[in-house]
């Protein structure tokens, strides 16, 4: 329910409309206990009202919203299908170990919104060949991690947008300031906010280009494979300057979502690329992340054709 209700808040785009809702339903960063009372003073406050006028009328034109977003969910939209639109399922995870060569090693399929991952050392965030954040309101993997990563005030407001900004500095120093870098390029940054769940850094991996005059993307499967090859060298890199030092990946299906790569050739293309890295190179631990368990279903059955066995679920 929480799930579908952040879903439908973040679709009221920005303003006092979405500011309210998301304080009427306790959604902000610390809000979550606050009584009934606070959070409709809050909501009242966005809009310049008495908590009376607020209950009598405002209050009720931010549940209807709300609503109307929420029908708009369970309505089939015609076209091009986004799965990072949809709601999440939540299904657990599902842990198998695999050899790549003579070297085994664990992977771990979670079932769940990529913000909700704990303890795990780098997470891999699929973004477009400007390496420009979407706006935190946005449904895909990549703005549920500018959400997750920014420090907030407790209204909601956001204080420090410190990852969005060290990839400026990232295009900066490299020269790519207003310029698409090479699909296929990682870019490290920190974790933000999310280093208080055990998550140590954002991999940001270009994988789309941004079709000129349009809203689509294109999406070279073969850039995927180069993102996956350049996530293992700056782990790599990386890896000692830790303690203790880097030891887990995670991956969501690459191209999926906005790139409209079918979830089976993503996987192929991470999955091909990631063996030979391992076998090379063994010691890490890998995961997958995906809010569809029809996705998860796919990395799973790929990985018992294999020499995997389950290990819990």
């Amino acid at each position: 329910m929480e799930t579908l209700l952040r879903g439908a808040v973040e679709n009221l785009g920005e303003g006092t409309l979405a500011s309210a809702a998301a304080h009427t339903f306790g959604l902000n960063r610390g809000a979550r206990d606050w009584p009934a009372q606070d959070r409709r003073r809050r909501a009242a406050q966005d809009y310049g009202v008495s908590v009376e006028r607020f209950r009598k009328y405002h209050e009720r034109v931010v549940i209807e919203q709300v609503a109307e977003e929420i029908l708009k969910f369970c309505q089939s939209a015609p076209g091009r299908r986004d799965p990072d639109a949809e709601p999440s399922e939540l299904a657990g995870e599902t842990t198998l170990e695999h050899l790549a060569g003579d070297i085994k090693f664990p992977v771990t399929v979670h079932v769940e919104p990529v913000e909700l991952l704990r303890d795990v050392d780098v997470v891999v965030a699929p973004t477009n060949t400007y390496l420009e954040m979407p706006q935190p309101y946005k449904a895909s993997v990549s703005a549920a991690i500018r959400r997750a990563t920014a420090d907030r005030a407790l209204d909601g407001t956001i204080v420090t947008d410190s990852v969005r900004d060290e990839l400026h500095a990232w295009m900066r120093d490299n020269g790519r300031p207003g310029l698409p870098v090479t699909a296929g390029t990682v870019a490290p940054t920190s974790s933000g906010v999310l280093s208080q769940q055990g998550i140590r850094r954002i991999y940001h991996a270009a994988i789309v280009s941004p079709r000129l005059g349009t809203n689509d993307y294109d999406i070279d499967p073969t850039a995927i494979a180069l993102a996956v090859r350049n996530t293992f060298a700056i782990a790599r890199s990386e890896r000692e300057l830790f303690r203790p030092r880097l030891k887990s990946l995670v991956f969501p299906l690459l191209g999926a979502g906005r790139g409209g790569l079918d979830p089976a050739v993503s996987f192929a293309w991470i999955w091909t690329t990631m063996e030979r890295e391992i076998s090379q190179d063994g010691g890490w631990e890998i995961h997958f992340v995906t809010r569809r368990r029809a996705a998860a279903d796919i990395i799973v059955a790929h990985l018992g054709h294999g020499e995997a066995n389950s290990l819990k679920c």
